[in-house]
C-alpha cells in the first residue's frame, strides 16, 4: 500500500494534514464522500478537497482513486507554489535590471538571470499542463468523460500544439464514441451533451451545438432555473457552446461573403461592371483583406470608368475628373465652400458619380461646423474600398475625413493609424 506520508509531504502547503490523518480512521468511506471530494476538486478548490480526500483515506486507506487525487492535488500545490516564487523572483530581478541601467551600470548578468526564468517559466507551464493531462487521463479512466474533456479542452485552449493532449484528446474521442454506442448507464442529458463533446472534437461545430442545444433544453424542462444552471455546469460544455457559436458564425459569414464576391465575378464576366463595383465594395467593407479583392476592384473600376467615358463622352468625363480633384484638394485645405462647389460641378456633368455625393455632404457639414457619425461612417466604408484596391493614400484621406466629421469613430482612427504606417513603409521600400 502506497503510504499517504510520501504523497504529501512534497508540499509544504499540506505537511499540516498528516497529523490529522494519523489521528484516527473513521468508519469506511462511502461513494458520497468519495464524489464530494472529486466535486471539490474539480471546482479547484483544492485545500478543501485535500481534507475531503484525507477524510476518505481515514476510512479506506487503499482506496486507489482517493490516493490519485492526492497525488495530483500535490503536484498541483506545489506547481503554484513555485509559480508564485518564480513571479516575486522575476520582479526582483527587473527591478535590478532597471536600476543598475538607470545607474550606467552593465545590467547584462541579471538580464541573463531573467531569461533563464523565462525559460524556467517555460518549463513549469508544459509541468503545469502534463499535470492536467495527469487528471485527465484519471478522469477517463474513471469514466468521468466530461469532466476529462473539459480538462484537455482547456490545455489545447492555452496551447493547440501540446502533444500529449492531442493525443489524449484523440483517445477521449474513441471513448465517447464507444460509450455513446454501447453504455446504458447515461442519463439522456448526459447523452446529448457527450454527443455534443464528440462533435466537437471533430470540428463538426454545427452537431456540437445541436447536441448541447438539447441537453440545455431537457435539463430547462426538468429543473428549477438556479437547479438548472447548476446541472448545466456540471456537464462541462457552456465554454466550449461559446466557441462552437463562434466558429459556426464565421462560417456563415464565411459562406455569404464567398457568394457575395462570386456573385460579383459574375457581373463582372457579363461586362455588367457598375453592379459588379457595387458588389465588390461591398465585400470590401467587411474584409477589406478578401483574397483577390483587390485585383478585381481595380480592374473593374477601370472598366467602369471607361463605360462612364463611353456615356458621358471622353471630354465630359475628363472635366468630372478634374472637378472632384479640385473638390479635393480644397477640402484638405480646409476650403469648404470652393470644395462644395466643385462637387455641384461634378454632379451637375455627372449625376450618378459615385463619391461626388457623399464629399458634397462633408463639405456642407463642415461649414456648418457639425459632426456628421452618418457621414463619417460612409466616408470609413469608401476608405475600406481603397484600401482593399491598394490605394493607401485615398484610404487615408478618407478615414481622416470620417474622423473628423465623427472624432468617436474608433475604427475609423485605428484603420487610419494603420495605413498610415504601411504607407510609411512602402515609401521607406527601395
Amino acid at each position: 500500500m502506497r503510504t499517504l506520508k510520501r504523497s504529501i509531504l512534497n508540499s509544504a502547503a499540506i505537511v499540516p494534514v498528516c497529523a490529522a490523518l494519523a489521528l484516527g480512521a473513521a468508519p469506511n468511506a462511502t461513494s458520497t464522500q468519495l464524489e464530494a471530494a472529486v466535486q471539490l476538486f474539480d471546482e479547484h478548490r483544492l485545500d478543501d478537497s485535500m481534507n475531503a480526500f484525507l477524510q476518505v483515506l481515514r476510512g479506506d486507506p487503499n482506496n486507489e482513486r482517493a490516493h490519485a487525487y492526492v497525488d495530483l492535488i500535490t503536484k498541483e500545490l506545489s506547481i503554484q507554489r513555485r509559480a508564485l516564487i518564480r513571479e516575486k523572483q522575476l520582479e526582483m530581478l527587473s527591478d535590478t535590471s532597471n536600476r543598475l541601467d538607470n545607474n550606467r551600470r552593465d545590467p547584462s548578468t541579471v538580464q541573463q538571470a531573467i531569461e533563464d526564468m523565462t525559460h524556467a517559466e517555460d518549463r513549469a507551464r508544459q509541468e503545469r499542463w502534463h499535470g492536467l493531462c495527469e487528471q485527465a487521463r484519471i478522469q477517463m479512466q474513471m469514466g468521468h468523460l466530461l469532466q476529462s474533456n473539459d480538462l484537455t479542452l482547456k490545455i489545447l485552449g492555452e496551447n493547440p500544439s501540446f502533444a500529449e493532449a492531442q493525443r489524449l484528446l484523440s483517445d477521449l474521442q474513441s471513448r465517447i464514441r464507444q460509450t455513446l454506442d454501447h453504455s446504458t448507464d447515461l442519463s439522456i442529458q448526459e447523452r446529448y451533451a457527450l454527443q455534443g463533446f464528440y462533435a466537437y472534437g471533430q470540428a463538426d461545430y454545427a452537431n456540437a451545438l445541436a447536441g448541447w442545444e438539447k441537453a440545455r433544453a431537457l435539463i430547462a424542462q426538468s429543473y428549477t432555473p438556479a437547479d438548472a444552471s447548476r446541472r448545466i455546469d456540471a456537464l462541462r460544455f457552456e465554454p466550449y457552446e461559446r466557441i462552437a457559436q463562434a466558429e459556426v458564425d464565421q462560417a456563415k459569414h464565411r459562406a455569404e461573403l464567398d457568394a457575395l464576391f462570386n456573385n460579383g465575378v459574375a457581373l463582372d464576366q457579363k461586362a455588367r461592371y457598375l453592379e459588379a463595383l457595387d458588389v465588390f465594395r461591398r465585400v470590401a467593407i467587411q474584409e477589406p483583406d478578401y483574397p483577390q479583392l483587390g485585383r478585381y476592384l481595380v480592374q473593374t473600376e477601370a472598366d467602369a470608368e471607361q463605360e462612364r467615358a463611353r456615356r458621358l463622352g471622353e471630354r465630359k468625363r475628363q472635366q468630372v475628373a478634374q472637378a472632384v480633384q479640385d473638390g479635393l484638394s480644397e477640402l484638405e485645405s480646409e476650403h469648404y465652400q470652393k470644395a462644395a462647389e466643385n462637387f455641384e460641378t461634378a454632379l451637375k456633368l455627372d449625376p450618378s458619380h459615385p463619391q461626388a455625393r457623399s464629399y458634397l455632404l462633408m463639405a456642407r457639414a463642415e461649414m456648418e461646423r457639425r459632426h456628421d457619425p452618418k457621414a463619417a461612417q460612409m466616408h470609413y466604408e469608401t476608405g475600406l474600398v481603397a484600401y482593399a484596391s491598394g490605394k493607401l493614400e485615398d484610404a487615408i484621406r478618407e478615414w481622416k475625413i470620417a474622423v473628423r466629421m465623427d472624432p468617436q469613430h474608433v475604427k475609423a482612427k485605428n484603420a487610419l493609424v494603420k495605413a498610415q504606417k504601411e504607407l510609411a513603409l512602402d515609401r521607406e521600400a527601395p
